[in-house]
């Protein structure tokens, strides 16, 4: 009897906290979950958080009109190639020109983001440096299992013949 009275008190025990943590993250997407786990993992203070939040939303007012403009110029690639009127090279001029664009683009908003790093970097202490770090780390190893390296540009003729090593006849 005792012991069906300690598994009956373990098994509501232990439900109640399933629902208290499915409670607890109801509603929140993985996007606020990621970021809470972020912030726990660094120990940012309330301070932090906040100054973190300013960067951010400063970071963003900055990236929006450079993403609004990439959005804009890979509109007009999808116009040129559907442009009857216009001949393959006048076309593949016209894309190679805006694919150009998009890369500045693309660099500026590189630029942007780092900066806005940085400035995040600067409120944190020194063990909470050291624990991103680690995380950018742990990041980095991540991508790499899911994201095998790729075989070195040119290394294929179009016969898909290695050229690194050819053959001897």
């Amino acid at each position: 009897m005792k012991k069906l009275v300690l598994a009956s008190i373990t098994a509501i025990l232990m439900l109640s906290t399933n629902l208290a943590f499915a409670q607890e993250n109801f509603g929140k997407t993985e996007k606020m979950q990621a970021k809470m786990r972020f912030e726990q993992r660094l120990n940012l203070t309330d301070k932090q958080k906040e100054k973190a939040k300013t960067i951010h939303q400063k970071g963003f007012e900055q990236i929006k009109p450079v993403m609004i403009e990439i959005g804009t110029k890979k509109k007009e690639i999808k116009e040129i190639k559907n442009n009857p009127d216009l001949d393959e090279t006048t076309k593949n001029e016209q894309i190679d020109k805006k694919i150009l664009e998009i890369k500045e683009l693309n660099k500026k908003a590189r630029e942007i983001r780092k900066k806005n790093g940085k400035d995040f970097e600067k409120i944190l202490t020194k063990d909470q440096k050291q624990e991103l770090a680690k995380m950018k780390e742990e990041g980095r190893a991540r991508f790499e299992k899911k994201h095998p390296p790729r075989a070195p540009f040119g290394m294929f003729n179009q016969n898909n013949e290695t050229k690194l090593f050819p053959q001897k006849d």
